[in-house]
């Protein structure tokens, strides 16, 4: 994406519309790309408040949606907070008709402002809590008295009074809030060690540490943690499973970076290498804060990656003392190829085994098909809103016996 920003002939393609009026933006906005939506509105000069054919800009479908790490981008590059849509309804409102009475009761707990505003984003917090988005735009600006087509301010569809009360709280102490929020990245777990500027986003191997952005990287020869030796960058790339939020468990021993928590949790082995997981990192310790090491049942606690490679070699030496060439000679003289049957009727053992094996947990065998025809265990098709193989949202699941 940023190559071809910077290599693009013509600037006002980036805000060409389709036939509905969706940009590139509001599809990065819809779908939750954040690091797309963020080249789009610095590289690539996006006008942040085109509308649809529903007159909806790209802030209204990220509210929508919530997701909040578009919500803040689009907020800190200047998006217009009060712009409204077909039904005349601004972001704010959008936020407040998707407050929930759990969300409620979550608001009711946290009495410091400061603090509401400052967990917006960040993985202490909810991520999904729409009175967090209304209070967050409500600091930046948004009008608490614009009326849509029903004559209803964004106050009007908030029947808790605790929450109109912080909305005009936040709406007054903007400027206050707005220089809190400034000063919140600099403390933050997730912000590179060198430049103090991007965001931890490379994995250094074999430590295991999370310690700088992409640009400062490749200047990195030595772990800025553990002061051991960097051998490989790779950069933390979203989950592939879900594909929705970024991978964040280190899978060892391996060293895989591939999944996010929750589904990580359902996996015992590495959905990129196949290999064993004894235990799962989460990206605080990586990046040298505090945390809890899952163990997986079943495997030793403390393997290490040279253990597991020791291992490996001990395994693929024969165990035979008779030489290579004897037992591959048979009396008459010809060659005993049934060795080499034996490996590849086990290789074509294995291929059918991974064929019929869940694609998400790797552990247990498919007994749940979607209608989209690919399928995955029970446990893990339960928990799945969209196919892992397709993305084809789930209407049906159907049980194989």
């Amino acid at each position: 994406m940023r190559v071809l920003l910077s290599k693009l002939p013509r600037p006002w393609i980036v805000d060409e519309k389709k036939d509905d009026g969706y940009t590139a933006l509001h599809l990065a906005a819809l779908n939750n790309h954040v690091e797309v939506a963020e080249q789009l509105a610095r590289a690539g000069k996006a006008d942040l408040d085109l509308q649809n054919v529903n007159l909806q800009t790209a802030l209204h479908l990220a509210v929508e949606r919530q997701h909040t790490q578009i919500v803040r981008l689009l907020v800190r590059e200047g998006a217009n907070l009060n712009v409204a849509d077909k039904d005349g309804d601004t972001p704010l409102h959008e936020a407040l008709r998707h407050h929930t009475l759990s969300q409620l009761r979550q608001l009711q707990d946290v009495q410091d402002v400061g603090r509401l505003l400052m967990g917006l984003g960040t993985q202490g917090q909810d991520k999904k809590s729409s009175s967090f988005i209304a209070c967050f735009l409500a600091a930046h600006g948004a009008d608490l008295e614009l009326k849509n087509k029903k004559g209803q301010t964004p106050l009007d569809l908030c029947p808790d009074p605790n929450l109109c009360k912080t909305l005009t709280t936040c709406h007054k102490d903007k400027e206050s809030h707005d220089i809190e929020t400034d000063i919140v990245p600099s403390a933050a777990i997730d912000e590179c060690l060198v430049c103090s500027d991007g965001k931890r986003e490379m994995l250094f191997s074999p430590c295991g540490h999370v310690a700088c952005c992409n640009a400062c990287a490749p200047r990195v020869k030595k772990c800025l943690i553990c002061r051991e030796n960097v051998l490989s960058r790779v950069k933390i790339e979203e989950c592939v499973v879900c594909s929705d939020r970024k991978a964040g468990v280190l899978f060892r021993p391996c060293g895989h970076m591939c999944a996010c928590e929750s589904c990580a949790a359902l996996m015992k082995k590495c959905v990129q290498c196949r290999a064993q997981i004894q235990h799962m990192v989460p990206l605080s310790v990586c990046c040298g804060g505090g945390g809890d090491v899952t163990y997986v049942k079943g495997c030793n606690a403390s393997g290490t990656i040279s253990e597991v490679k020791v291992d490996l070699e001990e395994e693929s030496t024969p165990s035979n003392n008779t030489g290579v060439g004897e037992a591959l000679l048979m009396n008459n003289g010809s060659r005993d190829t049934s060795h080499s049957d034996i490996q590849k009727l086990q290789q074509q053992l294995q291929d059918i085994k991974e064929q019929t094996m869940c694609p998400v947990c790797l552990d247990r065998l498919k007994n749940m098909i979607f209608l989209c025809g690919h399928g995955t265990c029970q446990m893990c098709g339960d928990r799945m809103s969209e196919c892992p193989i397709c993305r084809k949202a789930v209407d049906k699941r159907i049980l194989l016996y």
